[in-house]
């Protein structure tokens, strides 16, 4: 795979939940920005078991793929901030919580699209509207591959064992395209499932606006 709330002292108010109206409208205005293609939420008749993704893809009204959005975020600093008076320093050390959370969301869009598209009819797209600080695409490879892709192109194994082949496994094949899209800077990163057949990728490029010989496998 390859890549082509703040708050006051006094009272220290918290946002928790990410914005999912603006999170939603960036997603529309920086993937699905091509003429005639709209997203559409599903009915309340469609909702399979609260198992159904977010969107289908339309294009000129034919469904054309599904889409999921996640908005994945730490508020694990922040929470600990809360908990203490204020002056004090908070913190401490944990584990990084980043792949987990990601394996997280891969595992939980992969049974919202098999709940809808089990037979594969269309493609199926998660995108990434991140807002955690320390996360980043790379984070994403990393955890689909399990293996960390160093600057002179070695790529060592990291997470494969425990979470890349056995926790999400074949759902990450559910998925045929990730989107990670960076939520300051509103910058795009695009990963084609390396499983994905040259017809969908040509077909999702198009359909997105993409050069497909700028998409690495």
């Amino acid at each position: 795979m390859g890549w082509g709330g703040g708050g006051d002292a006094g009272g220290r108010h918290m946002t928790r939940k990410p914005d999912e109206a603006s999170d939603v409208s960036l997603v529309e205005r920086l993937i699905f920005g091509q003429p005639g293609i709209t997203l559409q939420r599903f009915e309340d008749r469609e909702i399979v078991a609260g198992s159904t993704p977010d969107f289908k893809v339309l294009r000129c009204a034919n469904l054309v793929a599904f889409c999921e959005v996640k908005s994945p975020r730490d508020d694990w600093l922040e929470g600990q901030i809360m908990a203490v008076p204020p002056g004090q320093i908070a913190g401490g050390v944990r584990s990084d919580p980043t792949f987990n959370r990601l394996a997280r969301h891969v595992k939980k869009a992969a049974s919202q699209f098999n709940a809808v598209n089990a037979g594969r009819a269309v493609p199926n797209i998660l995108v990434f509207v991140n807002h955690a600080d320390a996360s980043h695409a790379g984070d994403l490879i990393e955890t689909l591959t399990g293996t960390c892709l160093t600057d002179s192109g070695e790529r060592i194994p990291t997470v494969r064992r425990h979470i890349s082949e056995r926790w999400i496994g074949q759902a990450r094949h559910q998925i045929d395209l990730y989107i990670w899209i960076d939520r300051k800077t509103s910058s795009v990163q695009y990963l084609f499932n390396d499983e994905a057949s040259t017809p969908v990728v040509a077909g999702l490029c198009d359909l997105l606006g993409l050069d497909p010989s700028n998409i690495r496998r």
